[in-house]
């Protein structure tokens, strides 16, 4: 039973996929006091909008 309610939580340290990264979310919806938890976690809309902003530089040059 404890491993099923891991298997959430896996994720490798360092350049995580978004789609791992939106699984971990999404398993941990329900956590008290989650700006203070979760802070250092990546942003993933404003990932996706620098993704976008970059790809709008290097198309004007």
């Amino acid at each position: 039973m404890e491993w099923n309610l891991l298997k959430d939580f896996e994720l490798e340290p360092k350049n995580r996929s978004v789609e791992a990264l939106r699984r971990w979310r999404s398993a941990v919806t329900l956590v008290k006091n989650r700006r203070r938890r979760f802070r250092m976690v990546a942003d993933l809309d404003k990932r996706s909008e620098a993704q976008q902003i970059k790809q709008g530089i290097k198309g004007e040059k």
